[in-house]
């Protein structure tokens, strides 16, 4: 070992390029890790959200809750522009418990014909508090003038394009659904699939069909199922879990979580391809440095063969070199990382204007043993070479 220090610091040139190749590979991927990691925070984090839920239902061929004795065409339960059944509770707690189920709630989506309109009226009831309804059907958010459903009677909010097409505003009367429907608020909740004329609670919803039409059975208080999945890349999974359980239901939804999974995993591998990318160049530099120190060190390294030197015991020196200043490059070149990564996160400095630099630690213990490895494989070569190679020939030859 004392014999191995002193070469280091004898050829220190050679050692400061050894040690600073490392020292640039960890730096750069730091910064890779740092930026990569950022992006998921972001984009991903947007990407992981978009497209997560869709709802079930069971379809029916016919209309099974006509109001009292009128026309089945007059109003019905409905998802997805057909008729639907009822469903009870189990349902939905079946739903509950599906792996990768973030959230599910109770709908109840009935569609009127109203002869004051001239056109039919779908009324859905919802359960305000759900993340499942706020993804699917509307929420506060979608909110653009009055209130949203602050719980008093008879109170409920209208569709913009509903309440343009019929020249509606707040505090507005309906006498519809057999029913007094005061207008309390107007959203504007996008292409949703859930989507209906005018909203109200849920409990009011069910009161309104039970009292006025009939269509309430106990046991039996919704027609749709509202889902809500953690993540879009597990969504076609959930949804085939929910089809094996419940094989009576439809399920439907917009599809658009794919894109956003397929987004995701080109978004997550861009850090680790550059990542290897750069450790492939490492070995490369590495495996140079070392083969240009075994060719230096010819003569020398063949008398120390003449003398007696093990091929093991010179192999075991270019090997301990080699981790040696691996470890210290990759060292310095984390410590290095670390402060740029956190001088520009602190002035928030970003790249292409979107990628924040978001410091990763816990990466920290790979990354070294990365450069390790790196140090090792470099020697591999020289170390063939060394074994093959005469301490004779290896005189000669720098001769």
């Amino acid at each position: 070992m004392k014999y191995l220090l002193k070469d280091l610091y004898r050829h220190k040139w050679r050692t400061i390029a050894g040690i600073s190749g490392y020292l640039l590979a960890s730096l750069f991927i730091m910064l890779v890790l740092s930026m990569n990691y950022s992006v998921q925070n972001d984009s991903v984090g947007i990407l992981k959200s978009t497209g997560t839920h869709f709802i079930v239902y069971f379809p029916s061929s016919s209309s099974c809750c006509a109001p009292g004795s009128s026309d089945s065409a007059d109003g019905s339960l409905i998802a997805e522009g057909g008729y639907t059944m009822m469903l009870n509770s189990d349902v939905i707690q079946t739903v509950k418990e599906t792996h990768g189920v973030k959230d599910a709630a109770p709908y109840l989506l009935y569609k009127l014909f109203d002869r004051n309109l001239g056109k039919g009226i779908a009324l859905g009831g919802i359960d305000t508090a759900s993340m499942a309804t706020r993804t699917n059907v509307c929420s506060a958010d979608n909110i653009i003038s009055g209130s949203f459903l602050k719980g008093r009677s008879g109170e409920i909010v209208a569709e913009e394009s509903f309440a343009m097409a019929h020249k509606l505003k707040l505090g507005d009367t309906l006498y519809t659904y057999g029913s007094r429907l005061v207008i309390g608020g107007i959203v504007n909740s996008g292409i949703k699939p859930g989507k209906a004329d005018l909203y109200a609670p849920i409990s009011q919803v069910r009161d309104i069909l039970k009292d006025s039409l009939n269509c309430i059975s106990e046991g039996f208080d919704m027609n749709i199922v509202l889902v809500e999945v953690a993540d879009s890349r597990i969504q076609k999974k959930v949804i085939s879990s929910i089809k094996d359980k419940l094989s009576f239901l439809a399920v439907s939804s917009y599809n658009c979580y794919q894109p956003a999974s397929d987004v995701m995993g080109i978004m997550e591998g861009t850090g680790s391809i550059m990542s290897a990318v750069i450790f492939i160049f490492l070995i490369l530099f590495s495996a140079k440095t070392q083969l240009t120190n075994l060719i230096e060190r010819y003569r020398e390294l063949g008398i120390l063969k003449s003398l007696g030197w093990k091929d093991s015991t010179l192999s075991f020196n270019i090997l301990v070199s080699s981790v040696l200043q691996a470890l210290t490059g990759s060292v310095l070149g984390i410590l290095l990382g670390l402060l740029v990564a956190g001088f520009l996160s602190n002035n928030d400095v970003k790249v292409f204007n979107s990628m924040e630099f978001l410091i990763r630690t816990e990466k920290i213990p790979l990354l070294i043993l990365l450069c390790l490895a790196g140090g090792i494989i470099a020697t591999i070569l020289p170390v063939i070479k060394l074994y093959r190679v005469k301490a004779g020939e290896m005189i000669n030859i720098y001769n």
